[in-house]
């Protein structure tokens, strides 16, 4: 009996505003293990879909609990999942074994999904060899996963975080084809105390577009929908944050110039309007 997920942009549709509360239910078998995470995996599943084909190898270098791991399964792809994190690793394995035991299907791929223990700065993976990569990015240490002096999110400088960040963006731009694609999931880091933001969102890009990705495309993930948060804090009021970003890059072959768009044509009757304005 063949499986079929069903991809989110049939319900959604290519928009890039992704409005999909985190109260929507969260599938077997990502519901078994509780791991930090506010991905859901149908929005995570859905960039696998997009960005890969069936039998592709699709690289996620912070895996953490296998959310892509287990999308790929279920879509017929093959994965490297990459974790400094043993605990994280745990978690994939065990949401893979169930997917292997409990599913009603036979074409759940658990066999081709790989978990590795290693730093996403130094990925044991030969050069241009995966088809895509798909990651949720540590957001500095807004969220520990680990006490491990290697873990990411345990790193409380701003400026040291990008730095090692930035290493690991030389290891996924090794490692993925030219040609392809990489999504990375990726909110900015409030300090509530400090009453600022760090446009954690905006400094992903600049590191990207520095080690020769072109953005190709960025989404708002809306996973709050309620109305009904009060503000907290003194006036002036900050925002509720009820988003994230997904940001997806292209790696080229070569440098491309920029194609600049065609002017703006203006029908008759709206020329007609605003020359009356």
């Amino acid at each position: 009996m063949t499986h079929r997920v069903q991809p989110l942009h049939e319900k959604v549709g290519y928009k890039s505003v992704i409005d999909m509360g985190r109260e929507a239910s969260v599938p077997f078998p990502h519901n078994l293990c509780d791991y930090p995470t506010k991905i859901l995996p149908q929005v995570m599943g859905e960039f696998v879909e997009r960005l890969s084909a069936p039998g592709e190898v699709v690289l996620d270098p912070f895996a953490g609990g296998g959310t892509v791991a287990v999308e790929c399964a279920l879509r017929q792809r093959r994965s490297v999942n990459i974790d400094i994190n043993p605990h994280a690793l745990e978690v994939a394995q065990k949401k893979l074994a169930a997917l292997r035991t409990g599913s009603l299907f036979e074409s759940p791929r658990v066999e081709a999904q790989l978990c590795l223990r290693a730093d996403a700065r130094a990925l044991p993976i030969r050069a241009d060899s995966v088809d895509a990569i798909v990651t949720d990015i540590p957001y500095a240490d807004m969220i520990r996963y680990s006490d491990l002096p290697a873990d990411l999110s345990t790193i409380e400088d701003y400026d040291a975080f990008l730095d090692a960040l930035a290493i690991a963006f030389d290891e996924m731009a090794r490692v993925l084809k030219p040609n392809r694609y990489c999504a990375i999931f990726v909110a900015d880091y409030r300090i509530a105390r400090s009453r600022m933001i760090l446009p954690l969102h905006a400094d992903v890009i600049g590191l990207m577009q520095a080690r020769g990705f072109d953005l190709f495309d960025l989404y708002v993930w809306r996973y709050y929908r309620s109305g009904g948060f009060r503000p907290f804090g003194a006036k002036p009021y900050q925002a509720m944050n009820v988003h994230s970003y997904i940001l997806v890059f292209h790696k080229p072959v070569a440098p491309k110039a920029l194609i600049k768009n065609r002017p703006v044509r203006y029908r008759p009757r709206l020329l007609e309007k605003l020359q009356k304005m």
